[in-house]
């Protein structure tokens, strides 16, 4: 076990941030930010005590705004992050939603060994991913040529896109990531929502993903086993499937929306946002 290290900045820019916490286990844990609604500014330092008592170095890479890491900034992070795993035996990297791309955009300038990217995007540019409309807003300032994943091809990157399959954006990019990343594949949590770990993070168990983010070559199995077990117990997996099947199946719908209530959500409807 190993003491957390004060944090050491590796790149501070206008519109990135690259912050390490060194180790000594020989390996590179590198996360990236997620989307928040409203995000104008840096958030703080942060890096995950799991890691930091393996004793796992930790570079944690954020943005200022909800850009998906594409900005005038984006080749000069690049360019600063090649070479600089050179010292460690593996490098893993772990990313959600937009942490995912971000995940998978910056794995060839880091040689990244393995990656776990929960519901990760592919692109927000309409022209390369026509299906998602989610993000709107932030899509016009995405620059397609930049933001190209196939120019980043990461040939030796071995791992794991979990997604809710149900949702047909989030499995629509899945499809097209693990055609661009041949050694990825695509490991479904159905009714987990977005990102898709919600109910292994209801049930108290994202360690799961992060033991996974350190193998050499990640495995899906606990991770589906805890999503299983997690989901009799999570609202929010039954009120998804109360809205998958409204139409479908609306006995089954039903059954899922009093299953919901009784998991503490009283007074849910088919048609309310899920917990």
């Amino acid at each position: 076990m190993s003491a957390a290290r004060p944090f050491e900045m590796i790149f501070d820019g206008t519109h990135l941030r690259a912050t390490l916490q060194p180790g000594d286990s020989g390996l590179l844990v590198v996360t990236f930010d997620y989307r928040m609604d409203g995000k104008d500014s840096f958030t703080p330092a942060e890096h995950s005590t799991t890691f930091a008592r393996q004793g796992h170095a930790q570079l944690s890479i954020k943005t200022r705004r909800n850009d998906w890491f594409i900005n005038p900034e984006t080749d000069v992070l690049d360019a600063a992050l090649r070479g600089f795993s050179d010292g460690y035996a593996r490098v893993h990297m772990l990313g959600y939603s937009m942490g995912g791309y971000g995940a998978l955009r910056f794995a060839d300038a880091l040689g990244a060994t393995s990656l776990v990217a929960v519901s990760p995007q592919v692109s927000i540019h309409p022209a390369q991913a026509p299906w998602e409309r989610r993000y709107n807003a932030e899509a016009p300032g995405f620059d397609p040529v930049l933001g190209d994943l196939a120019a980043h091809p990461a040939p030796g990157l071995r791992g794991l896109v979990l997604l809710d399959p149900f949702i047909r954006q989030d499995r629509a990019h899945g499809r097209r990531i693990c055609a661009l990343f041949a050694g990825l594949r695509m490991v479904p949590l159905g009714f987990g929502g977005h990102p898709a770990s919600q109910v292994i993070r209801g049930a108290g168990k994202r360690w799961v993903i992060d033991r996974a983010t350190v193998q050499p070559r990640p495995q899906p199995g606990l991770i589906l086993r805890t999503h299983r077990d997690g989901r009799r117990q999570a609202p929010g997996y039954w009120l998804r499937l109360a809205r998958f099947c409204a139409n479908r199946r609306p006995a089954l719908a039903a059954l899922a929306l009093e299953r919901a209530q009784a998991l503490g959500a009283p007074g849910a409807r088919v048609s309310d946002p899920p917990a």
